[in-house]
C-alpha cells in the first residue's frame, strides 16, 4: 500500500484564500442541513479577515490539511483561558477521505488543544456522533441550534 504524503501543519497565512474557498463549499455542501440564510451567517463569520484574525490569535487553532501542495482539510478550534476547548469546525474533502486525515486533524488538534491548558473539548455534530464517539468524545446532551438538532459532545483532553 502506497505511503499517503498527506502533511497537517498549522494554517500558514498563504493558504487563508484556499480556506475560505474550502470552508464557503463545505458549508454550502456538506453542512447544507442548515437554512441557507444560517450558512450565508456562517460565511460572513469566517470571511477572510476573519480567518486571518484567527490565526494570529494565540488562543486559536487552524490546523490545514495539504497533499501535493493542495488543501484537503482543515480543522479550526480555540482555548479559552477556562481551559473548556472547543473544536468549531473538521472537514476533508470528500475525494481524500478514508485515508485518516480527518483523524490526523482531530488528534494533532486535541494535542495542540492540551498544551494550551484545555481539561475538556466540546464540539457539536449533526450527523458524526458516531465517528466522535470511537475517537473518545462522549455525548452531553443534544439541542436545536438554528432548527437542527445538534448532538453535544466532549473529550477529557487526559486521554491525548
Amino acid at each position: 500500500m502506497p505511503v499517503d504524503k498527506t502533511i497537517i501543519i498549522p494554517i500558514k497565512l498563504r493558504d487563508i484564500p484556499a480556506l475560505h474557498r474550502m470552508f464557503v463549499s463545505a458549508v454550502r455542501s456538506h453542512f447544507a442541513y442548515f437554512p441557507a440564510i444560517e450558512q450565508d451567517q456562517v460565511i460572513r463569520n469566517h470571511r477572510p479577515l476573519k480567518l486571518l484574525l484567527a490565526a494570529i490569535h494565540p488562543r486559536r487553532i487552524i490546523l490545514t490539511a495539504h497533499h501535493g501542495g493542495e488543501l484537503v482539510g482543515y480543522a479550526i478550534g480555540s482555548v479559552p483561558k477556562n481551559g473548556k476547548g472547543q473544536l468549531f469546525w473538521l472537514f476533508v474533502d470528500p475525494s481524500r477521505r478514508g485515508r485518516n486525515t480527518g483523524l490526523t486533524l482531530l488528534s494533532r488538534m486535541l494535542r495542540m488543544q492540551s498544551q494550551l491548558g484545555a481539561t475538556e473539548v466540546s464540539l457539536a455534530t449533526h450527523d458524526h456522533r458516531r465517528y466522535y464517539e470511537r475517537q473518545g468524545f462522549v455525548w452531553c446532551d443534544a439541542y436545536p441550534v438554528d432548527g437542527v438538532r445538534m448532538d453535544i459532545m466532549t473529550f477529557k483532553t487526559g486521554q491525548v
